[in-house]
């Protein structure tokens, strides 16, 4: 009898912010592997916002474009089964984006516009799922916002809009490791609550009538460094407080996913350009996915081990819930805190 397996494909392109309908559940055999190749059986899903980017009719952002009927390619930690590689082994833990499916046959090294090599992970470091959140790309890129790009001090304070997700969680506790005073923005007293729990000095609630006063309330100082996910009326808040030469990763805009080149009006970049020019704002973005390195890996790690560094995470349960919790990201108010992953197996 031939075994089979679940995946997730695209089902229509998403209009605005995806839909469970906009995936569908197939069941299908599970694949042979062929010369050079393995066989891994899906661990751990991570349900990343950026793949919001690849589902849209027409290519607005980034290098990858799903197709209606193609697997979702999302990351995630896999178990090695079945091995035609001499340098992979049944029972090495892989992490890289084999797909919203529960078994996927590829070459392990062979690299893509959509995929990269497996890297073996190592279970010593942390939880084999930690190579999809805070020791894996979500990490590194909060450790390049903090650090690489951010350069946070002691004397600095830091504002981190969805400072309840995968980024900004980690993000805000490097912050507060390198002595900065830490305010997140987030949706809700619940989520404001875990962010603070984190150990972030304060939390502002972004849905409050009165959010811009209570974000000036938070940083009588000014803000020296503000870790952008968002972009859209929060970042219009902010930047009025920032302070002269400013620093500003730009890691993400959730509030344009699915939204071309020209969004709603009022048009704002008269007003944003002439406070980069007036306040020596330093201002870069993320092109793709941001990485660290080996070394600020190593350094996480360490946190970890430490307790100095917490590792959040929001689990959910089987493979067929990974299209309802995607599209929930997107959902003002939800009840995600950090890494969302899905426990495929």
């Amino acid at each position: 009898m031939t075994q089979t397996m679940q995946q997730v494909v695209l089902a229509s392109p998403a209009k605005g912010s995806p839909l469970p309908e906009n995936f569908r559940v197939e069941t299908v055999p599970v694949p042979v592997p062929g010369d050079g190749q393995v066989l891994t059986r899906t661990l751990w899903l991570s349900l990343d916002p950026l793949l919001r980017f690849a589902i849209d009719e027409v290519r607005l952002t980034g290098a990858t474009h799903i197709r209606p009927g193609e697997v979702m390619y999302g990351g995630t930690v896999s178990e090695i089964v079945a091995s035609n590689h001499p340098d992979y082994a049944v029972g090495d833990i892989v992490e890289g984006r084999t797909g919203w499916r529960e078994y996927a046959a590829l070459d392990p090294i062979k690299a893509d516009i959509v995929r990269g090599p497996l890297r073996k992970v190592d279970p010593a470091l942390g939880p084999v799922e930690t190579a999809l959140g805070v020791l894996g790309m979500p990490g590194q890129t909060a450790h390049a916002c903090a650090v690489g790009i951010g350069q946070v001090g002691p004397d600095d304070t830091v504002a981190i809009s969805a400072a309840g997700g995968a980024v900004g969680t980690v993000a805000g506790q490097i912050a507060k490791i390198r002595g900065a005073r830490v305010i997140g923005i987030a949706g809700g007293p619940a989520k404001c609550a875990a962010v603070k729990a984190l150990g972030f000095d304060e939390c502002v609630d972004y849905k409050a009538t009165d959010f811009a006063e209570r974000l000036a309330a938070a940083a009588p100082k000014g803000i020296d460094v503000y870790i952008d996910n968002t972009g859209g009326a929060v970042t219009l808040a902010v930047l009025p407080l920032l302070n002269r030469g400013a620093r500003m990763p730009m890691c993400g805009f959730i509030a344009y996913y699915g939204v071309g080149m020209e969004g709603p009006g009022p048009d704002h970049l008269p007003g944003f350009y002439r406070m980069i020019m007036t306040k020596g704002l330093k201002i870069e973005g993320f092109s793709g996915q941001a990485v660290a390195g080996g070394d600020a890996v190593a350094e996480m790690a360490g946190w970890l081990r430490e307790g100095r560094l917490r590792n959040q995470e929001t689990v959910i349960e089987g493979l067929a819930t990974a299209p309802a919790a995607f599209c929930e990201t997107f959902r003002q108010g939800n009840s995600h805190i950090g890494k969302v992953l899905v426990h495929v197996a």
